[in-house]
């Protein structure tokens, strides 16, 4: 049997065994949604790392570096800006000791800001879970030869079982192992790439040099039209609030963020380094590449066997830490959100986990259906990012760093960047409006959901600000929780 074939069996079959085990460990709602609040910083910081890194970076961005060069790196500048924010927010966050977002939400604003918060991240996780299903789909085909579309059948069922087993639980468990195995394998891989290309030199006599320019060829809007998508989707990112909440206490979550920045930085650099001495690989082995599928190619094609297979089990582990993680924040949301919010509160222990289970296959079907409405997995994820970002990143800020915003505010802000993302997508879709950018703007018409963060963003934010200072001052009870030092 092929050995890269037995490497993804064997990573797999182990990430089922180890989900099953944490299984047993689920008592109740707590363990299974923020894994009884006892996480560690070790944990934190692999599974934060483990679950930002996902087929956006591995797919998305590594074609964005492939075509683009080291420009691609703006997308991750503006996670790495986010993050450093975050620290200010990690620790007042659990201190807040909730379950999801939408919690967050209603603790600020009302249960209406609860609702659309919740309407907005199941749409955006369920979209960002579907372009995982690709990258796994990706991985199959490439080492089994596996029809694309039963790879990503194949793949929505494994993220389906191992998030539904033990949730947060196992989720945490998978990530720590998946963190190391990311790390592991990028930093193994980009020094023997470039020594089997035949070194430095000739990596980059074989590369355009706008890969090497701060812009890739672009301005500074597009530059920034890339940039904010990220930033504000971390911000909102309600995965990452969970596991805020999961934390064993404040001071470890501060922690965590410090940690988790230092890996980011690290892994995000190298995919990209990876993704453009890739794009030199394929013109000097005679070849013509695949953009999206840059990094898999190098680890089947690129490296020796044994560092291959590291770096397939970095891409199985980035494409299944991100998509369980996202796949459990909408599935909680539901379940807490909205049915034992808003119509069955008295659940039993036992029917919240039935109804969580049921929630992670609904939504993971879905996310399989939604794959097929976008063209590539760099549209995808800025549609999904647009509407995380645009829909609940301002409110959330808002909440946590402005003491004036009311909650008619916040609701309009919410509102205003669901329908803000959808009518922009929907408007950068029509092939008039794709000549008219092109004609006065030099925008490739194919390129246009590049920008998409930029309306419905200002949207929500202007009429947070502007409903806000309409309205009268929020009472000191509503604000004061938010500000309170962990």
């Amino acid at each position: 049997m092929d050995v890269y074939l037995l490497a993804v069996i064997a990573y797999l079959t182990f990430m089922v065994a180890l989900s099953f085990y944490k299984s047993l460990r689920v008592k109740n709602q707590q363990d299974f949604m923020v894994s009884g609040r006892s996480a560690s910083t070790l944990v934190m910081v692999t599974t934060l790392i483990a679950t930002w890194t996902g087929a956006g970076s591995l797919i998305g961005g590594a074609g964005l570096a492939y075509r683009q060069g080291f420009s691609e790196l703006w997308m991750a500048v503006g996670a790495w800006v986010a993050i450093v924010l975050v620290y200010w927010l990690a620790g007042r966050v659990r201190h807040l000791a909730e379950y999801t977002l939408p919690d967050i939400l209603e603790k600020r604003y009302n249960g209406a800001a609860r609702l659309l918060g919740s309407i907005a991240l199941i749409i955006g996780c369920t979209t960002i879970v579907g372009y995982q299903f690709r990258g796994g789909a990706y991985v199959l085909e490439l080492v089994t030869g596996i029809p694309w579309q039963t790879g990503v059948a194949i793949v929505t069922l494994m993220v389906i079982v191992l998030t539904g087993l033990a949730g947060m639980k196992s989720i945490f468990a998978l990530d720590l192992v998946n963190g190391i195995m990311i790390l592991v394998g990028i930093v193994i891989a980009v020094p023997l790439l470039v020594w089997e290309l035949g070194g430095v030199n000739a990596v980059i006599a074989s590369l355009p040099p706008e890969h090497f320019s701060i812009m890739g060829g672009r301005n500074i809007v597009w530059a920034l039209a890339v940039f904010f998508p990220v930033f504000f989707l971390l911000l909102g990112e309600p995965s990452m609030y969970q596991k805020f909440f999961s934390a064993k206490d404040e001071k470890t979550a501060k922690r965590a963020v410090i940690g988790w920045v230092v890996g980011i930085i690290v892994v995000d650099v190298l995919i990209c380094t990876l993704a453009v001495i890739g794009s030199a690989m394929f013109p000097l082995l005679g070849q013509q590449g695949h953009a999206e599928r840059v990094i898999l190619d190098v680890a089947r094609f690129g490296l020796p066997a044994w560092a291959g297979c590291l770096l397939l089990a970095a891409g199985i582990a980035i494409v299944f830490s991100t998509a369980n993680s996202f796949l459990m924040a909408p599935a909680t949301n539901i379940t807490h959100d909205i049915i034992q919010r808003f119509i069955k509160k008295d659940m039993s222990q036992k029917t919240v986990l039935i109804v969580n289970r049921a929630t992670i296959i609904i939504l993971g079907i879905l996310a399989y259906v939604l794959l097929t409405r976008f063209k590539n997995v760099l549209s995808m994820a800025l549609a999904a990012y647009t509407m995380i970002g645009a829909g609940l990143t301002p409110a959330i800020l808002a909440a946590f760093f402005w003491k004036r915003v009311t909650t008619a505010g916040g609701l309009a802000s919410i509102l205003g960047g669901i329908v803000g993302t959808i009518m922009t997508k929907i408007i950068f879709d029509i092939s008039s409006v794709h000549a008219f950018f092109e004609a006065s703007f030099g925008i490739p018409g194919d390129e246009l959901g590049e920008y998409i963060i930029i309306p419905a963003f200002l949207l929500a934010a202007v009429l947070l600000i502007v409903v806000s200072l309409s309205g009268k001052k929020p009472p000191e009870e509503k604000w004061k929780p938010f500000f309170e030092r962990a």
